[in-house]
């Protein structure tokens, strides 16, 4: 994940560059539509970020997750933006892989609240906009 979020920053980079040249030249049209792309990916990163922590903060409760059938409510956020955000992250493969464990785990029902966003699904509202 830091490998793209450094990747991601330095994108950013470039493209405010262009911004400040489509000023320059007289295109804010163009460089309004650059602006709106630069907050989209900006949203990305700081999802990015946050999944990061998540997956840390479930690493090191492994051992809870393996002596407990039911998803413990202090990971729910955690489980569930990882698992809402695997398929929409496919430069994350790990995340699939991570996603079909909890879907054994937990079961596909858990799996599909969470997918669908239905009320109390527990993904964290950043996330929630991949």
């Amino acid at each position: 994940m830091k490998l793209l979020q450094n990747k991601r920053d330095i994108q950013l980079k470039q493209m405010r560059k262009e911004i400040s040249q489509f000023f320059q030249a007289g295109q804010e049209l163009i460089a309004r539509i650059r602006v709106e792309h630069i907050i989209r990916e900006q949203n990305i990163w700081a999802a990015y970020e946050i999944l990061e922590l998540f997956c840390e903060f479930v690493l090191a409760r492994v051992p809870i997750i393996e002596s407990q059938k039911e998803c413990p409510s202090e990971l729910r956020e955690a489980i569930a933006s990882i698992i809402f955000a695997a398929p929409r992250c496919s430069d994350i493969p790990d995340l699939l892989h991570i996603k079909n464990l909890f879907t054994t785990k937990y079961g596909k029902e858990f799996v599909s609240a969470i997918s669908e966003l239905r009320p109390d699904s527990g993904v964290n509202r950043t996330v929630s906009f991949l």
